[in-house]
């Protein structure tokens, strides 16, 4: 089998996707508990067919700052929409991000899940340079506030550098499998997730 390409898709958050984040809980203005992301990236992060089931729980090593985890996350349809969704991210650091922050996911194409997802958070108000870096080198090249970066583009080598390093406790073993009996994939996804 051909070595599958990496892709880095970089989203900028909506005021709904920070229903997620455990702190903006509160005061989020939608019932959304999950990143929304277009129908193009779930073609390009998800395999045939995953894509054709509609989505599955994928391996996902979420880092922002000192703080991390990693977890089976579900991607989905809902609806119409494609979303991130599954356990609220609990760090008190994501308090910090605001709608118009980013999200990175990196990967590689057609993930049937057998590769990690790898999510990181970048905020203007914490990461002020590295932020207007990405504001400036993806200028024009957001559809639907996402872009798709694919291995061996200048872009996707210079936001790969945002990454940080994943722990070894997260980068080894396997991610918890933490089911909420009462928060389904569709509840989390849309709207009642807790």
């Amino acid at each position: 089998m051909s070595e599958r390409r990496e892709v880095i898709v970089v989203r900028s958050l909506a005021e709904s996707d920070l229903g997620i984040f455990s702190a903006h809980r509160g005061s989020a203005t939608s019932k959304q508990r999950a990143i929304a992301l277009t129908t193009p990236v779930a073609r390009v992060l998800l395999s045939q067919r995953l894509y054709t089931l509609k989505g599955s729980r994928m391996d996902v090593i979420c880092v922002y700052g000192q703080n991390g985890s990693r977890e089976l996350r579900h991607i989905g349809k809902v609806g119409k929409n494609w979303r991130l969704g599954g356990q609220k991210i609990e760090e008190n650091a994501c308090a910090f991000l605001d709608s118009k922050d980013f999200v990175l996911i990196r990967t590689v194409a057609q993930n049937d899940g057998d590769r990690p997802l790898l999510m990181t958070f970048v905020g203007r108000q914490r990461e002020r340079l590295l932020h207007a870096g990405i504001v400036a080198s993806l200028e024009g090249r957001f559809t639907d506030s996402t872009a798709i970066l694919e291995h061996g583009s200048d872009t996707f080598e210079a936001v790969a550098e945002a990454f940080p390093s994943v722990p070894s406790y997260l980068a080894v073993g396997q991610p918890a499998d933490v089911e909420d009996p009462d928060d389904g994939f569709a509840r989390a996804v849309a709207g009642d997730g807790r």
